[in-house]
């Protein structure tokens, strides 16, 4: 995506493939294809589909919910059918993973972890550029939770906080920061 603001409102160019935008002055624009001769003269020739869609909005780039709609038009929401164990059964109806407290965050990733099939990975950034302290809810019954790198291994340094006797975290982020946590059940 890309967005154009001002003080109160602006408009963002949202699509679901291309990453070529310019803006000049109040023009924003989008290139769709690029049509190189070297080194591949074969590049972007033949038959190219995109999506794109005009999301004007009130309030500045951060106040507005561009990262949300971007996401939700560039990565629908896909529906897997999944075994659910007797112990989590009365669970299915809400999500397994929330997050409050911080609009700044995105909930980006819940998957299962490479190497160790009773545990999730559950990652999430931050958006906008600046801190935040999320509240991160699980709906799974977890013994334990980690920091862990993009290699799914455990992290030192500062962590997250659970909260006494709930299945609440607070995890605290850098500006534009991906963090990666592993649930243990």
């Amino acid at each position: 995506f890309a967005d154009l603001s001002e003080f109160g409102y602006g408009v963002a160019l949202l699509n679901d493939c291309k990453y070529g935008f310019s803006t000049l002055g109040n023009s924003m624009s989008m290139s769709l294809l690029r049509a190189p001769k070297a080194p591949d003269e074969h590049s972007d020739m033949g038959h190219h589909s995109f999506r794109y869609a005009i999301y004007p909005h009130t309030g500045t780039f951060s106040e507005s919910n561009v990262v949300q709609e971007a996401y939700q038009f560039n990565v629908p929401l896909l529906e897997l059918p999944i075994t659910i164990p007797p112990q989590i059964s009365s669970l299915h109806k809400r999500p397994f993973f929330s997050v409050s407290g911080a609009r700044n965050v995105v909930l980006d990733t819940v998957k299962r972890a490479e190497d160790d099939k009773t545990s999730y990975i559950v990652r999430l950034y931050e958006a906008y550029g600046g801190h935040a302290r999320a509240l991160l809810t699980s709906r799974l019954p977890f013994s334990s939770v980690c920091k862990v790198n993009m290699l799914e291994e455990p992290m030192d340094g500062p962590g997250i906080e659970r909260l006494d006797h709930s299945t609440a975290l607070k995890v605290p982020f850098k500006p534009f920061e991906v963090v990666s946590l592993l649930f243990t059940l």
